[in-house]
């Protein structure tokens, strides 16, 4: 295999800026939006958001068993990115910009059609980046590039809404969110342009091909597969409980009315943050950095929980350092997941890196259910999102229990998991050289056996 340029794993990120803007509003904004403005009850709309991660448990091994398999004349990944572009365009706008009249079905409609554009072009994506390079460490540094355009996307969606409520001076959910959808649908074209013909698709190695059945077998029996997929439902759950709440913690409990800045600052830290997990993640390994990043992310929380109302400088503080382990938690998993494939690729000889990462991208879809949980818990409670509304002590309590105890709770068992991670640099080398050898002598033996015919 060609050894990937540095310039060329930053190309391929750059479709990854305008897919990470619209994780902001769908995390933060969209819970306001359709509650505080379109008045849709919270227990509903966190019923939409479950729907749809049991919808994704359908297409998510499907795409990614068909874009391992399907091979055209423009490669396995690129006509699925091509067609899910325009589909992905317009359920963003839609969903962005709804009538006043927009019912709960209109909200299930084109969140659950964004959830299958993500799906057609979000599993092929992320398959090839893990094709470009099978080298442990370039590994990293490709999923490295492709996490900056992440927080880079973030920056803007942070940028948006501090632009909405500094220079326009309008802070309602549906004019930041009409911002959103202008940026999104017109950035997405021109970075997926850009990616699907300036970065080539690496050529599919010779290898014995197995059913969907046998597919589901290797899987079954990859166990360090099995730890990663928990890890990532621990932490990714974890952060999503979190990141519902988190517009009505930092208003409502500290008392931080405009939110711009503190998400400017959030994923600007975060970039800077990457190449300093970078080179821990070299110096000490991807699971303990992980398992780093978890820790201090714990300890953040419950600094959180113990301010009073008005501590915005704390908070803003506090926030900023969480900010620092964002890109850890975003892009060590998925580094670790391109490790893990070679295990079965030594075992049946088949690489499947879409299939694999189909089932690790239900895994984060089920975990963005937990954040429709939180919702109804919170509604549970006595909490209210109505205009004017005032929560009392018990409330905004229980706010904060939601907001800052949870998550750390699910981190103990994923902290577990990553601590005792068998997979190091020095064993991943070794596997690496059989999977070469593998592909190897089955290229001869294609070779022999075309040349007797």
């Amino acid at each position: 295999m060609k050894p990937i340029t540095r310039s060329t794993a930053w190309i391929y990120g750059s479709m990854s800026l305008p897919l990470a803007i619209i994780s902001y509003p769908l995390a933060v904004w969209i819970p306001r939006l359709y509650s505080t403005e379109i008045g849709i009850e919270l227990g509903l709309i966190g019923l939409v958001i479950f729907c749809a991660a049991i919808f994704d448990a359908i297409s998510d091994p499907a795409m990614g068993f068909m874009s391992d398999r399907f091979q055209t004349r423009w490669g396995r990944r690129k006509p699925w990115i091509a067609i899910g572009v325009p589909i992905y365009a317009m359920a963003v706008w839609m969903l962005l910009n709804p009538s006043e009249g927009a019912t709960v079905l209109y909200l299930a409609l084109f969140f659950i059609l964004l959830r299958l554009a993500t799906t057609l072009l979000g599993l092929p994506y992320a398959a090839w980046g893990m094709e470009l390079s099978g080298e442990y460490h370039t590994r990293t540094m490709i999923q490295s590039a492709r996490e900056k355009y992440v927080l880079a996307g973030l920056i803007v969606a942070s940028a948006i809404v501090l632009i909405s409520e500094e220079v326009f001076d309008d802070r309602t959910a549906s004019f930041v969110l009409s911002n959103f959808s202008w940026v999104i649908v017109t950035l997405l074209p021109i970075t997926a342009i850009l990616v699907l013909f300036k970065v080539p698709e690496v050529p599919v190695a010779q290898t014995p091909r197995v059913s969907l059945v046998q597919s589901l077998q290797h899987m079954g029996k990859n166990k360090l597969f099995f730890r990663l997929l928990a890890i990532e439902l621990l932490i990714a759950g974890g952060e999503n409980f979190r990141n519902t709440l988190s517009l009505f913690f930092v208003q409502d409990y500290i008392g931080a009315d405009r939110v711009g800045r503190l998400y400017v600052l959030y994923f600007g830290i975060g970039l800077l943050a990457i190449p300093i997990w970078d080179w821990i993640a070299k110096r000490f390994g991807k699971h303990q950095s992980l398992a780093a990043a978890m820790v201090l992310v714990s300890l953040i929380s419950l600094a959180c929980f113990a301010l009073d109302y008005g501590q915005i400088t704390e908070f803003y503080v506090l926030f900023a350092l969480k900010g620092f382990c964002f890109g850890a938690f975003a892009y060590l998993p998925r580094a670790m997941l391109a490790d893990v494939v070679d295990f079965d690729t030594v075992r049946s000889g088949d690489s499947r890196p879409a299939s694999y990462f189909a089932i690790l991208g239900f895994m984060t879809k089920c975990a963005a259910s937990f954040g429709g949980l939180s919702l109804p818990l919170l509604g549970l409670v006595g909490y209210s999102v109505a205009k004017g509304a005032v929560n009392g002590p018990s409330e905004l309590m229980w706010l904060g229990v939601l907001y800052a105890i949870v998550p750390p709770l699910l981190f103990i068992w994923a902290l577990y998991l990553c601590v005792t991670w068998p997979l190091t640099a020095r064993l991943h080398q070794r596997l690496q050289r059989l999977v070469e050898r593998k592909q190897a002598r089955y290229s001869r033996s294609s070779m022999d056996g075309a040349a007797l015919k």
